[in-house]
């Protein structure tokens, strides 16, 4: 720094720029000057993460399987918990009226309005979202399946849930929205496609799961006529046993699915079951144990694929 042409002893420089600096609050950007000209700017170190965080986006992830059984809520609650121990900041969207994610996360007796309804039957923005383990959680209420079945007769009836979401897009407020929609191909999943970028599948190691593959493929062609944007981030071995059966199955789906293939995740009923009712994911309920580790695992490969780091 000089003076009037001249060079600046490095503890005067440190000095005037302590100064100004003291004092940075969040929200206050600090412009440094030499003699009354803007030389430098300064941002507090919280400001400078959300902007950069606003300039990776929000990515909008759904689970989606059309055949129950698939684990394809407890991926959501897990995956979404790992997310938010790595730093990001992640909400949780239940648009499923059987509310398991709702109650796998421990919030019961959720009103109406602090579900999705609002949202896909008037426009509304989404409503305050409660917190549990690090994450956000929009929950789900018995009333979506009558907002399922009146969809077919509203305008934009596969297209609400994006609106809202792309007011939170534009906001920074997420890095993350994780959509768990029903095991079926109604209005309420078409909604969760149509705001997405990207799908997990959630394939069972059994041969319920090699017999429902060709209708996933499917219908996920079908979303993709709507959100052309929708991408396949993986599909996730789920229920894999140390049974012959249960390997053939995992044998079958790394010939058809290649390197789209992620997992698998081991079958633990008594360890899933377990956390269900105490409302606990697995990384809080076993936080040491194999099944957490997988679960890592697939986060991590499915940052890798979707083009993410960790915070």
């Amino acid at each position: 720094m000089t003076k009037k042409g001249k060079v600046v002893p490095i503890s005067e420089a440190q000095m005037q720029l302590g100064q100004q600096v003291k004092g940075l609050r969040p929200g206050e950007p600090v412009v440094l000057q030499r003699h009354g000209k803007p030389v430098a700017g300064l941002v507090s170190v919280e400001d400078l993460q959300n902007l950069q965080r606003a300039e990776r986006g929000t990515s909008v992830l759904m689970a989606f399987n059309h055949a129950g059984g698939a684990a394809k809520t407890s991926t959501i609650r897990d995956l979404g918990y790992e997310l938010a121990q790595l730093g990001y900041r992640v909400l949780l969207l239940d648009i499923d009226p059987q509310a398991n994610l709702t109650n796998w996360l421990g919030v019961l007796d959720a009103p109406v309005e602090r579900s999705l309804q609002p949202v896909l039957e008037d426009y509304a923005p989404l409503p305050e979202p409660y917190p549990v383990h690090g994450m956000d959680l929009i929950p789900s209420h018995l009333s979506l399946a009558r907002t399922d079945a009146r969809l077919p007769g509203y305008t934009n009836a596969e297209g609400r849930l994006r609106a809202a979401i792309e007011q939170v897009r534009g906001q920074g407020t997420y890095d993350f929205v994780l959509i768990d929609p029903p095991p079926s191909l109604g209005k309420l999943t078409a909604n969760a496609a149509n705001a997405a970028d990207w799908v997990i599948v959630p394939v069972p190691a059994r041969y319920k799961g090699i017999v429902a593959l060709e209708g996933l493929r499917e219908m996920l062609g079908e979303y993709t006529r709507t959100n052309p944007g929708l991408r396949v981030a993986m599909y996730l071995v789920t229920q894999m046993e140390n049974t012959a059966h249960s390997k053939e199955s995992h044998e079958v789906f790394q010939q058809v699915l290649g390197d789209q293939l992620a997992g698998p995740l081991t079958y633990r009923p008594a360890m899933y079951n377990r956390c269900q009712p105490e409302g606990q994911p697995i990384g809080v309920n076993a936080p040491d144990s194999d099944a957490r580790r997988e679960i890592q695992g697939v986060v991590a490969a499915l940052l890798q694929r979707i083009g993410r780091k960790a915070e």
